[in-house]
């Protein structure tokens, strides 16, 4: 059985994708948007990839929490982000 863990808060989103991790969005009728986040604390942004489309993003932590720049903040605040284990 697979584990899920879902993603509660920025702060725990950066302590699990250090070094980087698959996650995915949980949208309707159980699809997934997979994207894989990489945390790089010397930076202070988020590195993104879509798996979708292939885009790549170097995000702050203020955008990343703006729906404007990617729905992964939304995601975060609603519980839709997850994080297999």
């Amino acid at each position: 059985m697979v584990k899920m863990i879902k993603i509660a808060s920025l702060k725990q989103l950066k302590k699990v994708s250090k070094g980087g991790a698959e996650f995915f969005i949980l949208l309707r009728f159980n699809l997934r948007s997979t994207k894989w986040i990489e945390w790089n604390e010397e930076n202070m942004v988020f590195d993104v990839i879509s798996f979708i489309d292939g885009s790549e993003q170097i995000l702050t932590e203020k955008q990343l929490m703006d729906q404007e720049w990617t729905n992964i903040g939304f995601a975060i605040t609603s519980g839709w982000l997850f994080k297999e284990d």
